[in-house]
């Protein structure tokens, strides 16, 4: 219900209108669709149909065989179907919603029984059997694991329990989960843990899971599909599959089964249905086994003996086979209306039950959740759970029940009504609509109440005494009637009149939806044609189908891949020293692979497509000028800075087009690290960190209450306050729409577009902030460029290959960044809306997105993606959240803050000389190249030296790897030397940054030393220890601070260092090097530090050995977030920190490294400088 200005009726006017899915024309061509549509009654071969798609919840079903203390674990689940009366059911496989953690694949192979029924339960009889089965598996979004069984399975009419579990499971490694769900089918589900290793109820026999005591209280069921046929019908339908690489034509049908390609080639599958059999088919669903539905009731006949192909055009991703599942309709399932019915209306208003929806509180978000008392037949399926919805609607199946528009403010809920078919603003697109519009909430309420006894019950839905959202004089009550083991439905009408211009259904839907796909029928659609006193009664008619599998045809797509399995050289020498080293190049993948150290293969091209590439046109109607998500808004005074968090995997820093302002989150977990930084009134499109400085993000002004467009300067990422630096010239328009840093030249790129109706023009420009001048490159156009040219968002790959986000396109392109020539990488296959970006991780090369997009049910998403640059292939990482009255929040221009790594080719570096080839060819399967690398310490100053050397190859993923190499100069012997035995007492010495959540876990030791005359120290050396074994972080954060006077570290570093190397140099000790010279005066310091950046998910973790020696004052530790230690929350010693130290450790192991300094200016105790010259800090 509307209550106000929502997040805008205009805009719902215009997704409704503009946005919604088209239904699939008559054509040979099928765009691909993105995401697993399920169908409705018996399409693709499905009998039985319960299935879900997600990884949130699932249940372990397991035959363990390793490690040897975990096989008792092994476990099997189980669920009920029934055979309907008739001739009994063929079954061939079965679809389950199955995963391993984190949504990763699970065991290759898998175990399935059929089992006849016993009072509600598995029981012990197995009508067929079919162990280590082939599973194929397709993650996100729908996470499907499918199994065909060897032989079909018949079974006569009844109900049966179909029970699996995983084989050969290893929880070192791989095991999996079977997919649960909050709505019941039938019986509950049911699980059985023979071994006992979860030691729950159901060790001696089979349990539900709240019996089993292991699982959510409201979890009922598992996700799974029954897939075959009618036992003894025979199908005259036949369907192949065949493959063809794209040449130009995407209407052409190879004939081959098989076809070898390169990864991000484009491939046209072929599907050719002929009807055999003797019935006309009416409609044609097709599932594809990778990639779900590809056609679903398309209204296209084929008569008998007739043939018709369709053609999909896709982009090879990796090796696949696939095969296909035709069912042909005579009759598509339907639902008949009957509006001469005797009416029935039983008022409930005085007994019913009160659904919870609180009349006049001005909510829109008005669902309740209702259990019916008996499964509710509609469409052939059955399901208790009941979404009921104040605005005259009811979800079937959807145990869910969440407002589609979660986060606005006002929640609009479900009333934005439409006409069937239709998945806009709804989470599952099954309807049932007496009168679906914008009603109020009151003054009445809505009521349920169940009449009869079984088997012969009626459940009763009434919507009592609702007014319409606009000034009503009177109010409408209206009823949905189910009936109990049948499929008839009735709507009845007391009440229909508002007074105003919504009576009698004239601003409402009024219909049935099984499916959007073209399952529906429609009573009248904004129409005034509802009468009180009246009924309509619905009667059901089955689908009648064949259907028909295909053989399998195979792609294999080949790429090479690029894999340098030396992480990083490191050597510790003495002045004037040397050491060697190796880096090994290899080729993982199975095509050539071509590597140098100066640039990526191809130059500024590398990444362009080798072929010509067929474009799919974009799905939606693109606004027709660039523009961001909302409206434009009022000018804000009340600016509301809050502090960023800081440990993020990937921090990103976003303008918000919507709340709006800076913000800053975890691409890899946006919803739970979004944190607002600080508000502003200004567009902006455009903005990169420059030069790794990452206190301060440079944007350019497209929009402004107070700035000209086209003017520049940067945000402060701890406060988001703006400083002016100028406005840029040189440039054909104002208004610039990306921006992205070069990470191999340092050059800053921009897109400046034309803001107008139909043509963006979007022109590549080099970008001088400290000058204001810009400098065109060249038009962003090339094949396959979607003519309005904007361009929303461009980035850089560490290889300094630029990509670009075409929006009205609604592709990625590849972009030429010297001469600005573009070529489409491929469509997303995403309805891409509104102004967005993306940017490269500098350090791993992943390409994040932060996407907008209108989701099937005409619902805007927005959410962080990340995308293969080299299909344009992406998966959601998470949600943006709401942002004021919106359900979700835009961004338009984000920056990754991660150092880029800079790279230095051979003889660049006067200290590192390269052995052997510096460019060569491996060929897929052949061995690794290598390369012999010195590091000679002649000449160079104590201390650390650092490079890094980058491999560049034509792997398209990843083109570069840089391979960092540290040269550590230290003097062998110690300044200070507190070296000591351990003695096994090793206390956690790490900073947590992943996940986000235990970074309270960071902790960090300390110890002093004295000086006695000036010393320059150039590092030193700690006696660690990795986790059982594991090896050590690799690097650290290291501070010298001064004595505070009372035995603790002061708060102000004299020298800081962080995440520098941490180099094994035997005996367990770690050498550390600074980057310069820490120069102390005579005093009492103290040295505090932890490795740096530590994943506490994984095992590896550093430790800091404790000894029981007392060396000047007593060591400290602190614990500043107290996860560890509560009393530890500051510097103390190991005495006051218990359960952390043992208790007769007093110190910590470890020397300072450096020299005597013979320099006269030195930075003393208390921080000021004495008099006298000296040279620089080494």
């Amino acid at each position: 219900m509307t209550t106000g200005w929502t997040l805008s009726a205009s805009l719902a006017a215009t997704l409704a209108a503009g946005l919604a899915s088209a239904a699939p024309p008559a054509a040979t061509h099928v765009a691909n669709r993105p995401a697993r549509v399920a169908l409705a009654g018996a399409s693709d071969g499905v009998l039985y149909d319960q299935n879900a798609t997600q990884n949130a919840f699932g249940a372990f079903v397991n035959k363990v065989i390793a490690p040897a203390p975990t096989v008792p674990n092994t476990s099997v689940g189980a669920d009920d179907f029934t055979v309907p009366a008739g001739a009994g059911w063929t079954v061939t496989g079965f679809a389950f919603n199955a995963f391993g953690p984190g949504g990763n694949a699970p065991p290759p192979k898998l175990s399935i029984n059929v089992r006849a029924d016993d009072a509600g339960k598995p029981g012990a009889t197995v009508v067929c059997a079919a162990p280590a089965l082939a599973a194929s598996y397709t993650g996100t979004p729908s996470f499907q694991v499918t199994a065909d069984l060897s032989t079909p399975c018949d079974l006569a009419p009844g109900t049966y329990w179909v029970t699996f579990s995983f084989d050969d499971a290893n929880l070192a490694s791989t095991w999996g989960f079977w997919g649960q769900t909050t709505t019941q089918h039938g019986a509950p589900a049911h699980w059985w843990n023979a071994g006992g290793g979860f030691n729950t109820p159901c060790t001696s026999t089979w349990g539900t899971f709240a019996t089993c005591g292991m699982y959510d209280a409201s979890l009922k069921d598992f996700g799974f599909a029954v897939r075959g046929h009618e036992t003894g019908k025979t199908s005259g339908l036949e369907v192949a599959v065949t493959v063809t690489p794209y040449a130009g034509d995407p209407t052409e049908c190879g004939t081959a089964a098989s076809v070898d390609v390169n990864v991000g080639d484009q491939v046209n599958v072929c599907y050719t249905l002929t009807n055999g059999g003797t019935q006309t088919l009416t409609h044609q669903s097709l599932v594809d086994s990778r990639d779900g539905a590809v056609l679903a009731y398309d209204p296209t006949t084929i008569a008998p003996g007739q043939t018709r192909r369709y053609v999909r055009t896709i982009v090879a991703r990796e090796d696949t086979a696939r095969t296909a599942t035709w069912t042909g309709y005579s009759r598509i399932a339907s639902y008949a209306y009957d509006d001469t019915a005797t009416p029935d209306f039983v008022d409930i208003a005085a007994t019913g039950t009160d659904v919870g929806i609180a009349p006049g509180n001005g909510a829109g978000n008005e669902l309740a959740l209702v259990t019916a008392p008996f499964p509710i037949r509609f469409y052939g399926g059955t399901s208790t759970a009941l979404c009921v919805s104040n605005d005259g609607v009811i979800n079937w199946d959807d145990d869910g029940c969440t407002t589609p528009f979660p986060g606005s403010n006002p929640d609009p809920g479900f009333s934005f009504n439409q006409n069937l078919p239709t998945r806009y603003g709804v989470n599952k697109p099954t309807i049932i609509a007496p009168m679906w519009g914008d009603l109020d909430d009151g003054p009445g309420n809505i009521y349920t109440q169940t009449f009869g006894t079984a088997p012969n019950r009626r459940f009763v839905v009434q919507w009592n005494n609702l007014y319409s959202y606009i000034i009503a004089k009177t109010a409408a009550t209206f009823q949905v009637v189910f009936e109990e083991a049948s499929d008839t439905i009735r709507f009845e009408y007391r009440d229909t009149a508002f007074g105003n211009d919504a009576d009698n259904g004239n601003w409402a839907t009024v219909g049935l939806q099984g499916d959007a796909n073209g399952v529906y029928t429609t009573y009248s659609f904004l129409q005034p044609s509802l009468r009180p006193n009246s009924a309509i009664r619905w009667t059901y008619t089955a689908s009648e189908s064949e259907s028909a599998d295909s053989a399998t045809a195979n792609i294999s797509a080949g790429v090479p891949v690029m894999s340098v399995p030396t992480s990083s050289v490191r050597a510790v020498v003495a002045p004037g020293g040397s050491a060697s080293g190796t880096v090994t190049i290899e080729n993982i993948g199975n095509r050539d692979l071509t590597w140098n150290l100066s640039e990526a293969p191809g130059g500024s091209r590398a990444h362009f497509p080798k072929t010509a590439r067929y474009v799919a046109p974009p799905r939606g109607q693109t606004q027709g000028k660039p523009a961001p998500f909302a409206a434009r808004r009022h000018a804000s005074r009340n600016a509301a800075p809050l502090v960023p968090r800081g440990g993020f995997s990937v921090p990103v820093y976003g303008i918000s087009a919507l709340r709006p302002g800076l913000t800053t989150f975890d691409a890899l977990a946006p919803t739970a690290t979004y944190t607002p930084v600080n508000d502003m009134d200004d567009w902006i499109y455009a903005a990169t960190f420059a030069g790794n400085d990452f206190s301060k993000l440079w944007v350019i002004i497209n929009d402004s209450w107070f700035y000209e467009p086209g003017s520049y300067g940067t945000i402060d990422t701890t406060t988001g306050d703006f400083t002016l630096v100028g406005r840029l010239e040189g440039a054909a328009t104002r208004t610039w729409g990306g921006l992205a840093e070069d990470p191999v030249t340092g050059t800053i790129y921009g897109v400046n577009f034309l803001d107008q109706l139909g043509s963006a023009g979007a022109e590549l420009y080099t970008v001088n902030f400290a000058t204001g001048r810009v400098a065109r490159v060249g038009a962003i156009d090339g094949p396959g460029v979607h003519p309005v040219r904007y361009i929303s968002g461009i980035a850089i790959s560490p290889a300094g290959l630029m990509y670009g986000l075409d929006l009205y396109g609604q592709s990625l392109i590849a972009i030429d960044k010297h001469s600005g020539d573009a070529s489409v990488v491929e469509s997303f296959g995403l309805n891409v809306q509104y102004v967005q970006d993306l940017k490269f991780d500098p350090q791993t090369g992943d390409l994040y997105w932060a996407a907008l997009h209108i989701g099937d049910n005409g619902m805007p998403i927005g959410e962080m993606r990340v995308i293969d640059p080299l299909t344009a292939a992406s998966q959601p990482l998470g949600a943006l959240p709401p942002a004021g009255e919106f359900p979700m929040d835009e961004m338009s221009a984000i920056a990754i803050a991660k150092p880029s790594v800079g790279c230095a080719a051979p003889g660049d570096v006067p200290w590192l000389t390269v052995t052997g080839p510096t460019s060569g060819t491996i060929a897929a399967g052949a061995a690794g190249q290598s390369l012999g690398l010195t590091l000679n310490a002649a000449g160079l100053a104590p201390g650390l030296h650092r490079a890094n050397l980058c491999v560049y190859g034509n792997d398209p993923r990843h083109p570069s790897t840089a391979v960092p190499v540290a040269l550590v100069v230290a003097e062998t012997t110690p300044l200070y030397d507190q070296s000591l035995a351990d003695v096994g007492d090793h206390p956690f010495n790490n900073t947590v940054t992943r996940p986000a959540p235990a970074a309270g876990l960071s902790s960090e030791g300390a110890d002093d030393f004295v000086v006695t005359a000036p010393w320059a120290v150039s590092g030193f050396r700690f006696t660690a220890y990795g986790n059982n074994g594991a090896p050590l972080p690799p690097n650290v954060n290291v501070r010298v601070l001064p004595d505070d006077g009372a035995g603790r570290p002061s708060s102000d570093a004299v020298c800081t260092a962080n995440g520098v190397p941490a180099i094994g140099v035997g005996g367990d000790q770690i050498a550390v090097a600074l980057p310069e010279a820490c120069r102390l005066a005579p005093g009492t310091y103290w040295v505090a530090w932890s490795f740096a950046d530590v994943d506490i998910s994984s095992p590896i973790l550093g430790f800091w050995s404790a000894v029981p020696t007392q060396r000047n004052q007593p060591a400290v530790w602190r614990n500043p977030a107290g996860a560890l230690s509560q009393a530890c929350t500051n510097w103390s010693p190991f005495a006051s920190c218990p359960g952390i130290f043992a208790a007769a450790s007093k110190d910590y192991s470890y020397s300072v490294i450096g020299s005597p300094d013979a320099c006269g200016d030195v930075i003393f105790a208390d921080g000021f400088d004495s008099a006298g010259a000296c040279r620089p800090n080494r």
